[in-house]
């Protein structure tokens, strides 16, 4: 028999929020009982209680509810807070958390029965006065609760009172969501609520002020409803998993050793030839590696097995039976097998992790913990069909290119010969085979990656047979032009197919092997033909090259006395709407090997997709346009089409990202809209469509402030105006400062610090745990750094560097205490002088190589060395007027690491 929980009766505790300006008044603490019964509270926070050691709880007490206080006793009138709790409430004060330069009460609460996913809540209250210190205070709260989860990781948090001005950024990206929405006093939002199991709550309710309090209440319910609909938590859901026996992979080789595939080299059709190989694969894979069905539970951790399971049923009718002694026996072993499942199962990801890379690792961190739900598409349909939501958004999808025209098959050209240089060997092909990637995704053919990596000895020959007669006969197969497409939300909680979603084609692993070799052709003919400026999909290029260029340029203006307007212009739906019959124009203009234009003509046409929702897939549909994003040569063939784009002003490109910049001598007058109508006209030529409402404007430099009326306007479309924007995925300011941008990679990175502590919880070793924060966390830190290290000022190096110290005192337990000392220890460095290195080796590799795209910035060499000089200098220094110039990377370089 097995017992099932009654996840009705699973609650969280209901909370009051507010500031009574003195809570020591009898008709307060009536109003306060009275709102406490009508809305059953279990929990009552108060700000502001401005009492004193001198005031018993007598006067305070309130009828059922525990009274907690922390008053204010350094001499200042005012302040203090205070909590009253349920008597029917588990709770604990966490009076060691608490200090004297900061108003706060912690509280670790537990009901007998709560939700599968909190194990506590920890609720705590804080007052901060309007001139407190706020750096202090932030520190403060951060460092509690690192504290509190390092021993309670899958706690609820709720952090609430009132914090009038205070700069929360740094508390909103621990994570937790701010969910009080009206204002508490006034016009003004002060009382807020700090949570991560917003989920389990309503919306906060606001309530009117206490006594003579100009504060609002705020009531925060807990979700009655949300409880009972936890039984989605047991929706089955089947996980087919290809069977990994050794074994069976032995049988496998030996098989794959003695075929004969004589039958495959004898057909002359590429179609059939693929049909037949796979054929013969699948047969194999489900004879020595069948394909097993696990039946997993909504809410069920990844680590979950059937042993365990039936341990946990064994312990439920053991309760159910009264069988005290076996109870307590199956659930001290249930408690074991749980920590050793969770123990292995973390060890093996990051087994995985080093293994794969940091990119891999991060994304099954996020599934495991939590941060990513299956089915987050469900927002999106209102009867919760996801069938149909697999039809609507794979027809919008198709809809995009609809207007296009077929490829104008006149274009193909006649091949009668194919060079011996488009022959492709067998031990290419197994090379290949060998660096792909196992934890990549399969596309429609379903094999799985691992499959063709350890066997590509026995597979390499019948492939390269099929290869190349794809390129003599220059035909695609058609299972090779299929994709599986995954719409990936853009945002947390899509609402709208057509703004929300990004298809990601999953196409056939062979097709991209195939694809590798026509796309290193093709780069081979386009050598030199490149814009010079394009850094997206070349080797040798990257987002950090097109930073370092387009900073040094607007730098150097402004040192000029001159001003700096660039444009961001961000293409819709960029490679969804690619017309082919332009690409394969282009190809021939630029010279492409006719045999290379024409396999390319049959790997566009006629290519067809599907969306595919967890087991959820729709039906195929034929596409007249657009790209794969996904494939190999997706942004290869998006590279030849916006390749000639050029504009009177420098221009740089990361595949269809695109920044104009004009730069304005002092005293002239800008062009930009003549030089964005240019771009327009373009796009317009090409059927490319500018998103008017993301593309975006900015003045750099302090005399853009007079500019104002200069409002740039194409075509009735109003190019809106900002002071920073993220560019390449770095935060740029008009002032070419980097507050915003510390901001915004601290946060990004003390948001990753929850998954740390969950990894350590769940007894990871420390070497684990260093390589989880140097793969995962901190590159969030260094990304592009060589465009921003040198301009940093003391305070934003302070604000980076924290992050490093916060993690490190989750790693080795709080024994951080001298921070340089301790990062030499344990062979570490600092983010400082790692960001210092990292700018040298970028300077040393990208820059002074005479093939890098950026060693034309470098000013002339030294014709004569001065004897004097106690290094040698090897380029004419470069006068900056500016210390903002001086600070450029450039020069920052040039000055430290020749």
């Amino acid at each position: 028999m097995v017992v099932k929980p009654d996840v009705s009766r699973k609650r969280l505790p209901s909370i009051i929020v507010t500031n009574v300006r003195s809570v020591n008044s009898i008709h307060k603490v009536d109003e306060l009982e009275c709102i406490i019964k009508n809305n059953d509270v279990q929990i009552v926070c108060l700000t502001e209680s401005w009492l004193k050691d001198y005031c018993p709880d007598d006067v305070v007490n309130i009828s059922g509810f525990t009274t907690v206080r922390h008053d204010r006793n350094d001499g200042r009138r005012g302040g203090g807070v205070l909590c009253y709790v349920a008597n029917s409430l588990s709770c604990r004060r966490l009076a060691d958390l608490e200090c004297n330069d900061v108003e706060s009460l912690w509280l670790l609460c537990r009901y007998a029965r709560m939700p599968r996913c909190v194990s506590h809540v920890i609720v705590g209250n804080l007052y901060f006065p309007p001139n407190g210190d706020g750096a202090y205070t932030v520190g403060y709260v951060l460092n509690c609760l690192d504290k509190i989860t390092r021993k309670h990781p899958y706690a609820g948090i709720v952090l609430c009172g009132d914090f009038n001005q205070l700069n929360d950024r740094a508390i909103v990206s621990y994570p937790l969501k701010q969910i009080v929405s009206t204002a508490t006093r006034r016009n003004n939002i002060l009382d807020k609520i700090y949570t991560n199991i917003s989920d389990w709550y309503e919306s906060p309710s606001i309530l009117p002020p206490v006594g003579t309090s100009d504060h609002n209440v705020v009531l925060l319910r807990c979700i009655q409803s949300r409880n009972v609909s936890s039984s989605d938590c047991s929706r089955v859901r089947p996980i087919y998993v290809r069977s990994s026996d050794p074994n069976g992979k032995t049988l496998l080789a030996h098989a794959l050793s003695k075929f004969n595939w004589f039958s495959l080299y004898k057909m002359d059709d590429c179609n059939a030839m693929l049909i037949y190989f796979y054929s013969v694969v699948h047969d194999m894979l489900n004879k020595f590696l069948p394909v097993h069905v696990s039946i997993r539970y909504g809410s069920e951790k990844p680590w979950v097995n059937d042993r365990f399971k039936e341990l946990i049923r064994q312990r439920q009718y053991a309760w159910q039976s009264q069988d005290t002694a076996k109870y307590r026996a199956l659930r001290n072993l249930v408690q074991r097998t749980a920590k050793t499942l969770r123990s292995k199962y973390y060890g093996r990801c990051i087994k995985s992790l080093r293994n794969a890379g940091p990119k891999q690792w991060w994304r099954a961190v996020k599934r495991i913990t939590g941060q990513s739900r299956e089915n987050s598409l469900t927002s999106l349909s209102s009867d919760g069909d996801l069938q149909k939501l697999t039809h609507d958004i794979n027809c919008f999808f198709q809809s995009v290119s609809a207007d296009l025209l077929p490829l104008d098959l006149s274009l193909v050209p006649d091949v009668d010969v194919v060079s011996d240089e488009f022959i492709i060997e067998p031990y290419q092909v197994e090379c290949k085979l060998v660096n792909l990637n196992p934890h990549k995704a399969c596309g429609p053919d379903n094999i799985p990656n691992w499959f063709w990596r350890d066997f590509s000895v026995w597979l390499a020959e019948p492939l390269c047979a099929i290869f190349n007669c794809s390129i003599r006969h220059g035909v695609v197969p058609t299972s090779w032009k299929q994709a599986d497409v995954v719409p990936v939300p853009k945002t947390n909680r899509p609402v709208d197919i057509t703004k929300d979603l990004r298809p990601i084609s999953l196409t056939s692993t062979l097709s991209k092997v195939l694809e590798s070799f026509i796309g290193q052709w093709i780069l081979n003919d386009l050598k030199g033909k490149l814009d010079d400026r394009q850094y997206g999909a070349l080797r040798g290029r990257s987002t950090t090259h097109e930073l370092v260029d387009i900073l040094h340029h607007w730098h150097q203006a402004l040192d000029n006395s001159s001003l700096v307007r660039a444009v961001f212009i961000d293409y819709a739906k960029a490679f969804d709407h690619v017309d082919h019959s332009i690409v394969v124009f282009k190809l021939s203009e630029l010279g492409i090997a006719p045999v290379l234009i024409r396999w390319i003509c049959s790997f566009l046409s006629g290519r067809q997709q599907r969306v595919k929702l967890s087991q959820y897939v729709s039906d195929w549909l034929t596409l007249s346009g657009s790209m794969p994003q996904g494939s190999y040569l997706g942004p290869l063939v998006f590279l030849v089409l916006i390749n000639d784009l050029t504009a009177g002003c420098l221009l740089h490109k990361f595949v269809d990202d695109t920044t104009l910049s004009e730069i304005i001598p002092k005293g002239s007058s800008s062009n930009m809209a003549v030089i964005l109508n240019d771009v327009v006209n373009w796009s317009g030529k090409n059927l490319m469509n500018i998103n008017w409402k993301k593309t975006k404007e900015m003045w750099i430099g302090t005399l853009a402030v007079n500019l104002s009326s200069d409002i740039l306007c194409v075509d009735d479309n109003v190019v809106e105006r900002v002071n920073s924007f993220k560019l390449l995925g770095i935060v740029v300011e008009h002032n070419l400062k980097w507050n915003g941008h510390v901001d915004s990679i601290c946060a990004k990175a003390a948001s990753r610090l929850h998954f740390l502590k969950v990894l350590k919880r769940s007894a990871l070793s420390i070497d684990d745990l260093l390589y989880f924060y140097k793969s995962a966390i901190r590159p969030v830190l260094e990304y592009a750094c060589p465009a921003w290290h040198s301009s940093l000022t003391v305070e934003q190096t302070r604000q980076i560097e924290s992050i490093q110290k916060r993690a490190l005192r989750i790693i080795f337990n709080n024994n951080c205490i001298y921070y340089e000392n301790f990062c030499n220890i344990h062979e570490l460095q600092t983010l400082a002088d790692r960001r210092n290195e990292l700018c040298r080796s970028f300077f040393d590799k990208h820059v002074l190589d005479n093939n890098s795209c950026l060693h034309y910035l470098l000013p002339p060499p030294r014709v004569t060395q001065c004897p004097e000089l106690r290094r040698r200098v090897t380029f004419q220094p470069i006068r900056a007027r500016t210390v903002r110039f001086s600070k450029s990377f450039l020069l920052y370089a040039l000055d430290n690491y020749q």
